[in-house]
Formats: C-alpha cells, structure tokens, sequence
C-alpha cells in the first residue's frame, strides 16, 4: 500500500491534465519572450558600447599621436589628462557592457526559477493515467478474473473444515481475516503467497477423482494464483523506485525553495507572498512577462549598486545564486530522466507477461495505456529539453 501511494504520489506529481501542459507552454513562451526582450536591450546596449569604445580608441590614437609630435610640455599635460579621461570614460562603458551581461544572467536564473516552481507544484492525473494504475492493479488482483472468486469460496471452505487439523490451514485462516476484503486489493505477494500456495497445494490434493473438474478448476486458479503472484512482486520492484524519485522531489523543492528566498526575497528584497501572487499565481502570461522585466530591472539596480560598494568582488555573490540555480535546472532534468526510465520498466513488465496463459487478456490492455502516459509525460516534461536550456541559460562574454 506504501508503494502504491509512492506511485501515486508520483503521477498527481507529474502526469498533468492538459490544461497544465498548456501551463507548462505558457511558462515557456513567457521564458522566452523575457529573455528575448531581455537579450535585445543587451545586444543594442552592446552595440552602443561597442561603438562609443570605437571612438574613444579613435580619440587616443589621435592624443597618442599628437603627444609624441608636440613640443609643448603643457600640451602634453593637457592631452595626457585628456587621454585619462577617456580612459575612464571607456572603462565606464566596459563596465555597463558586464552589468548588462550579468542583468541578463541574473534574470534568466530567477526567471527559471520561478518556472521551475510552477512545474514542480502538485498536479492532477490525466485521465490516461489513472486508467493505466486502475488496469495495472487489477492486473495484481486474482479477485478480477473470470471464476477466480467463486472458486475461492470453494477454497475458503475447505480452510474452514480443516483448519482445526493443519496448522498452516489455520494460520492461513487469520491472514485472510486480517487482510479483510480480498477484493479490495490485498496483494498476493510476501507471506500472505507462501501461506496461499501451501493451502491451495493441500486443497489440490485434497480433491479425489471424483471431484475431477474442481480438481481441474483449482489447478487452473492455482496457476493464475502464482502468475498473479510473480507479477505483482516484479511490479513492486518497480514502483519502489518512486519511494526515491518522491524523496528526490522533496530535496528538490526544499532546495528550490531556498534559493527561491536568497534570490527573491533577500537579494532583490522582493515579498515573496507578492510574488506568488503577480507570478507563479498568475494566469496571465503578458502580465507574468511584464512582471519578470520589472525584476530584472530590480536586478539591475541591485547589480549597480553591488558593484559600486564592492568593486573587486561584487560577481561572486551573483555568480554563485546562478550556478546553484543551473544546477537545480539540472538536477530536474535528471530526475524526469528516472521517471522515464521507471516508466519503462513498466514496458518490460508488460513484455514479459503478455504471453502468459492467465495474465495476458488484462496485459495487453496496459501496452496502449502506458504509452498515452509515457507520451504525455514526455512532451510536458521532456527531460533532454531541460538538460539543453540548463546548459544555455546564461551567455559568457
């Protein structure tokens, strides 16, 4: 039951509704046109840059020049405080080139960011994905097929005559009770199967000739008992990996979080609840967009003003909030990569069972419901996507 909840936790985490891959389309577009907007003031501030530098060289070739054909000792004084002062004009622009490079940097972190809590909040199941975990249990559960309950009645019986004389009968007897419902979902792995097997073994060879086709019945339901058995114990292997990718969702977002306040809250000294609001809450992409440049000119001033209290090490504050972000980007990526992986141990699962003689009818109804889930799953959370934007979130003049 743990596991099963591990699973589902999982999928309300990550199977969204179509409504919320629209969400995740919209966060793109809005990350997109952010650093588009963002990129474009760099790139026209570079190319101003660029070409007041140009002439600035220009004027200290000239200055160069006439230093070394003039005479004029106060001339010379003149034009090198002038060739001075156009070397600080020109490191005063170098300067706004590096604060325009790192207001970009610094805004694509928070921007992704910010995203990132968006895809990371608890989502609801696709339909798709709830038919997949509904048909995988009933898969697990011997109760769902044909005859198999009106034969345990049977089976049940002959514990309760017996089990007086045959103690595994009588202990087997209280598991039943204790499981309650079978129908339900007890699942027929761990203890609960070994005890099985032994009474249905001795309920077997209980059967005489007479009671031939019961006999035959029994071996039937016999063999669907150990098939169901066996499945149900290679499917928990697989679901005991979302015991970890939840733990590893948990440390992510207890990670996220944190950055979220030493960016947000103290660095630009930005409300959080604020934020929430006019961001990740926010269903308006133009005003999410519009709110996000308004950061990053917050980000700006914040940089300006670093730089200018500590001007040999005012980076590395910023640089290493960037680095821990990319490294968040990352660390999602890698963990929609196990995801996928675990879904597609559910693909060798089904492969394995969908020639056994009891198994395959409901098997063979999991192949096309996985692949609706796998598929959502992939073109919403594309895990190559976010390793391919964590490596280009920032740009290196």
């Amino acid at each position: 039951m743990k596991k099963n909840i591990y699973f589902l936790f999982f999928l309300g985490l990550f199977l969204p509704l179509i409504s919320f891959s629209q969400t995740l389309d919209e966060n793109k577009s809005v990350s997109e046109l952010v650093l588009y907007q963002l990129n474009k003031e760099r790139s026209l501030l570079k190319e101003n840059v660029d070409n007041r530098i140009k002439l600035m060289d220009a004027k200290i070739t000239n200055l160069d020049e006439s230093i070394r054909n003039t005479s004029s000792s106060t001339e010379k004084v003149d034009k090198l405080i002038e060739r001075v002062q156009i070397l600080e004009e020109k490191q005063q622009e170098l300067d706004k080139n590096v604060v325009s490079v790192y207001k970009y940097n610094f805004s694509s972190a928070v921007l992704n960011l910010a995203s990132m809590e968006r895809e990371i909040k608890p989502l609801n199941l696709f339909n798709s994905s709830r038919d997949f975990y509904t048909t995988l249990d009933k898969v697990s559960n011997p109760m769902n097929y044909e005859g198999y309950a009106a034969w345990f009645k049977e089976f049940e019986k002959y514990i309760e005559e017996n089990k007086k004389d045959e103690a595994r009968l009588d202990a087997l007897s209280h598991i039943i009770q204790v499981t309650g419902n079978l129908a339900e979902g007890t699942p027929f792995t761990g203890m609960f199967a070994g005890s099985l097997f032994d009474g249905i073994g001795s309920f077997v060879n209980s059967l005489g000739r007479r009671d031939k086709d019961l006999r035959e019945k029994s071996m039937k339901m016999f063999k669907l008992t150990t098939s169901v058995s066996q499945f149900t114990h290679d499917k928990d292997l697989i679901e005991t990996e979302w015991n970890a990718i939840a733990k590893s969702l948990d440390e992510l977002k207890a990670l996220q979080e944190k950055s979220m306040n030493e960016n947000i809250v103290n660095i630009l000294g930005i409300n959080k609840n604020e934020f929430k609001k006019r961001f990740t809450d926010e269903t308006d992409a133009k005003k999410r967009t519009q709110y996000i440049l308004d950061i990053s000119k917050i980000a700006e001033d914040k940089i300006v003003e670093e730089r200018s209290k500590n001007a040999e090490n005012w980076k590395q504050d910023f640089y290493n909030q960037m680095v821990t972000v990319q490294n968040l980007k990352i660390r999602f990526g890698t963990l929609t990569f196990r995801i996928l992986e675990n879904l597609d141990k559910y693909k060798l699962l089904i492969t394995k069972y969908k020639e056994d003689e009891y198994l395959k009818d409901k098997v063979g109804q999991l192949d096309l419901k996985l692949s609706l889930v796998r598929n959502s799953f992939e073109s919403t959370f594309n895990p190559q996507d976010y390793i391919k934007a964590s490596n280009e979130m920032y740009i290196v003049e």
